[in-house]
């Protein structure tokens, strides 16, 4: 059973690396749409995690604020400048790394504790963080393929 999740966590991590889209090429006319995209995926990746993390015990409206927030420093700290400069292939898991590494330091917070919560062992935060980056990452996709879908890199 582990083997089987294993696997099927490395496939989620590496589908999005087939997509050739780049929802982060924008062009000057796309920003208010690059704003709802990145919303709604921030809000779906925050809401994942989240709903990965119920089992522990976490207090769910305080979780999903801060990592909506810790989601919102690594794309604006991390991402967007990295972008342009390393290869989605290094890039991507990166995130996935750095996005587990905020949920376990989070959730060892009283404040995103509930009252039955258990450890959020490191494997069940690379889970909620590989489970969100990919939902964030296909709805930028699917969002991206208009306006600012850029034809020329397929």
């Amino acid at each position: 059973m582990r083997r089987v999740l294993t696997f099927l966590l490395l496939v989620l991590l590496f589908i999005p690396l087939a997509v050739r889209g780049n929802p982060v090429s924008l062009n000057g006319q796309s920003m208010i749409a690059f704003g709802v995209v990145a919303f709604w995926a921030l809000v779906i990746e925050s809401g994942i995690a989240t709903l990965t993390l119920l089992p522990t015990g976490i207090a769910i409206v305080p979780s999903f604020v801060f990592l909506s927030t810790a989601n919102i420093a690594v794309f604006a700290s991390a991402f967007v400048p990295l972008s342009d400069h390393i290869s989605l292939w290094i890039l991507e898991p990166g995130v996935v790394v750095a996005d587990a590494f905020c949920i376990k330091i989070l959730t060892a917070t009283t404040v995103l504790q509930g009252p039955n919560f258990l450890e959020v062992t490191w494997q069940r935060a690379f889970v909620a963080s590989a489970l969100g980056n990919t939902a964030s990452f296909f709805v930028g996709v699917i969002g991206s393929q208009s306006p600012w879908f850029d034809h020329n890199a397929m």
